[in-house]
């Protein structure tokens, strides 16, 4: 029975799809960028108009959002996911000088885009975990946000990328602003 049912459901999903007109131009595509296994977070509450992707809570709990008090607002879901968000410039040149002439920390840019890197640090023969990184520069309007993982976590590699992926949503969270 529940086979029919699914059945009979597509058939006329794929119908009422089917029978949109095609002699009407599509005018403004909005283009948004879904993450499977995300949902949006609106960020409003702690003084920032910006909505982001989080990790969906009913899997990974309800998200965690600290305002700091040097301005950053802190987001972290579960173990895995914890990223902030400031006011900032988010000078990607001036954090690969940095990392090249760190005395410190070895460190290896696993990927560069125009507004975002991924990176590591290590520190050799210490024994010390690998740190992987991102920072990403979202423009939003005429204001620019650096986003960038909690410092203080542990991410691995593949939590990296999926964070940068859900920085890259940021969006203004009022119907008026222009994006």
């Amino acid at each position: 029975m529940k086979r029919v049912t699914y059945l009979f459901a597509t058939i006329i999903a794929l119908s009422l799809t089917a029978c949109g007109g095609g002699e009407d131009p599509v005018e403004d595509v909005v283009e948004t960028v879904s993450l499977k296994g995300f949902e949006e977070l609106n960020l409003s509450e702690w003084g920032f108009n910006l909505t982001v992707m989080v990790p969906k809570e009913d899997i990974h709990g309800a998200p965690e959002v600290t305002l700091t008090e040097r301005g950053a607002l802190e987001i972290v879901v579960g173990l895995d996911f914890g990223m902030e968000i400031m006011y900032g410039e988010a000078d990607l040149e001036l954090l690969k000088m940095d990392l090249k002439e760190d005395l410190v920390f070895t460190s290896e840019i696993i990927k560069e885009e125009e507004n975002a890197l991924i990176y590591s640090q290590n520190i050799p023969d210490s024994g010390v975990k690998t740190q992987n990184h991102f920072l990403y520069k979202a423009q939003i309007g005429a204001e620019t946000y650096e986003v960038r993982d909690i410092i203080d976590g542990e991410f691995g590699s593949g939590m990296i990328e999926k964070m940068l992926e859900a920085a890259k949503t940021i969006k203004s969270s009022s119907t008026d602003a222009v994006v």
